[in-house]
């Protein structure tokens, strides 16, 4: 049968009426939505900042490859350097900018800073920059600048959760107060605050929820340290649990599943959820060579007092049980759990090797990877990723078939 040409279709007046009308409809959709804008920005003109542009791209992260396909690329480093594992991704920090590879060394993101104290934090959800003892603090994902901190008072230390909750310790606004923490949470809103009238807070820890806070600060008393660990629940201004030890400074805490990991420069400590010790690890005034603190277990290595280069690893749970011990003739550069806790793995200048928490052995992996390796950056069940001057490695876990 022939075809009828175009042309020659008889126009149905009916089917026209119809589009004729929607063609309307679509011009004064148009309008409405052009006028809904531009009367929405008149009357939320104060709201229309890069902050909240940033809100909405913080679900949002460039697509990257999940499949290694090389064992080794370069990055770029300074002295200062830090670098940290996020979501199939590595973050370089340097003191003038931040990088973000993808795990085959494509940047994907570079974002200009001006830091002389670098420090890096990364979880589930964010990256956390700050330049320590300054004002200057931000939070990335994998390919956009969130969130900038604007104060006048510096920031000394900072942690992010995985949810994306912060901790940060800073100056005091008010006067007589030497130290305050804040919380924020994922949406970067200020939702807690403590102040302190004498301590100096040298570290803070936040649970992911934001409901428990730890900080652990010093001050002088008849001519010693009195170092102070303050737990708090946010729900409740006031501290829970006030904790006192004289005689050292502490270093660092970290709240685990069961209560507060903290280390201090003479010995590592244990409490429960309710501020209890359950340990007591008196370092016998060895000096501390590296330290992993995680939710489940922590490890710290001493260097013992002896003629040779000999350290002792220690692997610490939550219930203050010393899980494993053992004295190693080597010199430990760096330490790192796997992201479940099943194993430790340590560098030395010898070879990378891993201690099985669960069955207490202890096994070489590797010694084939560059020899300007000294970070442990992170570890899962198939790959560990190592950093060194200018180089990332990768070096792939044999696993049973």
């Amino acid at each position: 049968m022939k075809n009828m040409a175009e042309d020659n279709i008889p126009e149905n007046k009916y089917y026209s009426a119809i589009a004729y009308k929607l063609k309307w409809a679509k011009w004064l959709m148009i309008v409405f939505l052009v006028a809904f804008i531009f009367i929405g920005m008149i009357l939320n003109s104060d709201e229309l900042n890069f902050a909240g542009f940033g809100y909405i791209l913080e679900y949002v992260n460039r697509q990257t490859s999940n499949k290694i396909v090389k064992t080794e690329y370069q990055i770029e480093t300074d002295e200062g350097y830090s670098v940290r594992y996020y979501k199939s991704n590595i973050a370089v920090l340097r003191k003038s900018r931040i990088d973000i590879y993808d795990i085959n060394g494509k940047k994907n993101f570079s974002s200009k800073l001006s830091y002389s104290s670098p420090v890096l934090k990364t979880s589930d959800k964010y990256i956390l920059a700050y330049d320590s003892g300054t004002n200057k603090m931000e939070i990335f994902n994998s390919f956009s600048r969130l969130y900038e901190y604007k104060n006048d008072r510096p920031v000394y230390s900072a942690v992010i959760t995985d949810k994306g909750n912060v901790a940060y310790v800073t100056e005091a606004e008010e006067k007589g107060y030497n130290s305050a923490v804040y919380v924020m949470n994922s949406k970067f809103k200020m939702i807690y605050r403590c102040m302190f009238e004498k301590d100096y807070i040298m570290s803070a820890d936040i649970d992911d929820k934001a409901e428990r806070l730890v900080v652990a600060g010093f001050s002088a008393r008849d001519g010693d340290y009195m170092s102070r660990i303050i737990l708090y629940e946010t729900k409740s201004t006031e501290p829970k649990k006030k904790i006192e030890i004289s005689g050292e400074q502490p270093y660092i805490v970290k709240l685990n599943e069961n209560g507060i990991f903290a280390i201090f420069e003479n010995s590592f400590r244990v409490y429960n959820s309710d501020g209890d010790g359950i340990l007591n690890y008196d370092f016998d005034y060895r000096t501390i060579q590296a330290m992993s603190l995680t939710e489940k277990l922590s490890a710290v290595v001493l260097n013992e007092k002896t003629l040779g280069i000999d350290n002792r690893i220690l692997i610490f749970d939550g219930l203050g049980n010393i899980i494993y011990d053992y004295v190693l003739s080597a010199e430990v550069i760096d330490i790192r759990f796997s992201s479940d806790c099943r194993f430790l793995y340590f560098l030395t200048r010898a070879g990378l090797y891993k201690i099985d928490t669960e069955q207490k052995t202890f096994e070489l992996m590797t010694n084939e990877y560059d020899e300007t390796m000294d970070c442990i950056v992170y570890a899962n069940a198939k790959n560990i990723f190592l950093s060194g001057v200018l180089k990332i490695n990768i070096i792939e876990i044999e696993t049973d078939k």
